[in-house]
């Protein structure tokens, strides 16, 4: 069926020009995104094949896709060779736009993935040379300022939004141009593929709103989110775009759940985690496993959230069971989501021992996390030593704060330092930031004294 697809749209073309539907590949599981992809690169090394652009290009996004779910590198690597291979057999401009755009894609994906910084620079470096190259294309067009407002959204997030809105406005303004051009084309074609990219455009959207929003405590730019992604998720269809569908629900049960802190709103924060529950999986773990994982991370981050703003114990738990839930899976060391979620997980551990306020809370949650250092190597995973070693830090400075001494100062300046270090090496800059300030705090009670 993918194939007789595939093969109808070369034949009618776009205008002359060959553009993969990429909604398609909402409904391939993993297993159908390998097969399709092998058959691509197979058919793009052919001797017989006459334009080796089309299917190198296509391999390109099929293999992007199953990377994007799955943090898989070899894939990553797949689409990075299929999207160069596009570009050496580009025969115009507008092939050799739509290959760098691909290109700065993955690059950008990478960078999602794995936080490697150098990926920005090479994305930044083919979204200008593509942009040069793109013609009278309305779909180009709008896919060349979605991919700017993306870039610039990703440095602007490294700079730190709450420091210098600028960076934050300028990827803003990229992305609405993005939104109001492929909402002009699902208006114009009706086509599922234009459909699909307006909404990721949205996503983009609400990803960096919500974090300026957090950032600021104004729930106001988190009831934005709610109302743009409540009437997007509206026009979705859960049967035809399953993975779209179910990541527009994610961000939206997110910004209840941010709004809902922000605010001291239980009743807001219970609604996110009433879509973060269904009663049916839109999504198996099979089908997006860095999607299922991203769902029960933001769960866990719901009931953490709720039961401090409730003073619930019992939901604590219920978070740290989520988070343990998400880590049972097979997640790649150096993936970005793993960090996040090792890190989440032991700030709810020790926020947990804070809240209870007494010092036997804080030796258990030392215990467990002195339990787990012993079964990790600094040398094979420095990220998730770090992140453990600034929670042990943390929790020497709540113990302070109990009982107006600190005895395990050294220590703590140790962890914190070590693990600063290791952020700042890896461009880890939210996290660096967390353990620089809960040094400073050891520093100050040095002064102090």
């Amino acid at each position: 069926m993918f194939e007789f697809g595939r093969e109808l749209r070369r034949i009618m073309g776009q205008g002359g020009r060959y553009e993969p539907d990429v909604s398609l590949y909402e409904l391939m599981n993993l297993e159908l995104l390998i097969t399709q992809g092998r058959g691509l690169d197979i058919e793009g090394g052919r001797v017989s094949t006459r334009s080796r652009f089309e299917p190198y290009l296509e391999s390109a996004l099929v293999w992007r896709e199953y990377a994007r779910r799955t943090g898989d590198t070899l894939a990553l690597r797949k689409a990075t060779t299929a999207a160069e291979s596009a570009g050496k057999a580009s025969k115009t401009l507008s092939e050799a736009a739509s290959a760098a755009l691909v290109q700065a894609e993955i690059c950008l994906l990478g960078y999602d993935l794995f936080e490697t910084v150098e990926l920005l620079t090479s994305a930044e470096t083919l979204v200008a040379t593509g942009r040069s190259a793109v013609e009278a294309d309305a779909h180009l067009m709008a896919a060349y300022t979605l991919a700017e407002g993306r870039l610039a959204a990703r440095l602007a997030v490294r700079q730190g939004v709450g420091e210098d809105l600028e960076p934050a406005l300028l990827a803003m303004a990229h992305i609405d141009r993005a939104i109001e051009r492929f909402d002009g084309l699902v208006r114009q074609t009706k086509a599922a593929k234009d459909k699909i990219h307006a909404a990721d455009a949205r996503l983009e959207r609400a990803d960096l709103l919500m974090l300026v929003g957090l950032d600021r405590h104004d729930s106001r730019l988190m009831s934005a989110v709610i109302r743009d992604l409540s009437a997007l998720r509206a026009r979705l269809d859960p049967d035809y775009e399953p993975v779209t569908f179910v990541r527009v629900t994610q961000r939206l049960a997110l910004a209840h759940v941010w709004a809902g802190q922000i605010d001291g709103e239980p009743r807001m924060i219970s609604e996110g985690l009433s879509l973060l529950t269904p009663s049916e999986e839109v999504v198996v773990y099979e089908h997006a496993p860095l999607d299922w994982v991203a769902q029960t991370h933001f769960r866990a981050l719901g009931l953490q959230a709720l039961s401090e703003l409730v003073s619930e114990d019992a939901l604590a738990e219920q978070a740290l069971k989520a988070f343990d839930l998400a880590l049972s899976k097979s997640l790649a060391k150096p993936l970005a989501i793993r960090a996040h979620i090792v890190n989440n997980r032991a700030a709810c551990l020790a926020r947990r021992a804070e809240l209870k306020g007494d010092l036997l809370s804080l030796d258990d949650a030392e215990a467990a996390f002195k339990a787990e250092l012993r079964q990790i190597k600094p040398g094979e995973d420095p990220v998730g030593w770090a992140i453990l070693q600034t929670n042990l830090g943390r929790l020497y400075v709540a113990r302070g704060d109990i009982t107006g001494f600190m005895l395990d100062r050294a220590e703590a300046a140790y962890a914190l330092e070590a693990a600063h270090e290791i952020f700042v090496e890896h461009g880890l800059k939210s996290l660096a930031q967390t353990a620089l300030e809960n040094l400073s705090r050891v520093r100050a009670e040095n002064e102090h004294e």
